[in-house]
């Protein structure tokens, strides 16, 4: 079962360091019954930090996130064991070729561009 909560954190990054809530996607697994966070969204945080990376830790988790523009990214909780940063980043690597095959094929499909001199 998956499910959003609020929790308090801790943001570190870009020499600061302040409190914040973050609003979590959680599930529990079924054989061990432990609390599994897959992603996690900063919703109150101090207004005077500036844009850049940061970590976001909370209940007993790290994320990493990014401030840009006055907006935060969706951070994605780190894994803590080999077998599950295997998973993680072989996640990653699939959403990334399958992003890059689907920006291929809308190329093939709109063909060459033309040069100004061609036009």
């Amino acid at each position: 079962m998956r499910f959003a909560v609020l929790i308090k954190g801790k943001l570190r990054g870009m020499g600061h360091e302040g409190a914040c809530e973050v609003l979590a996607t959680k599930s529990v697994e079924l054989e061990t019954h432990r609390p599994v966070y897959s992603h996690c969204a900063v919703i109150e945080a101090p207004s005077d930090l500036p844009d850049g990376d940061y970590e976001v830790e909370f209940s007993g988790e790290v994320a990493i996130t990014r401030l840009q523009e006055g907006c935060w990214q969706v951070g994605s909780v780190m894994p803590r064991t080999y077998a599950e940063a295997a998973t993680f980043f072989a996640n990653q690597a699939r959403r990334l070729a399958a992003a890059r095959r689907s920006q291929e094929g809308q190329r093939a499909m709109i063909g060459p561009r033309k040069s100004r001199e061609e036009s």
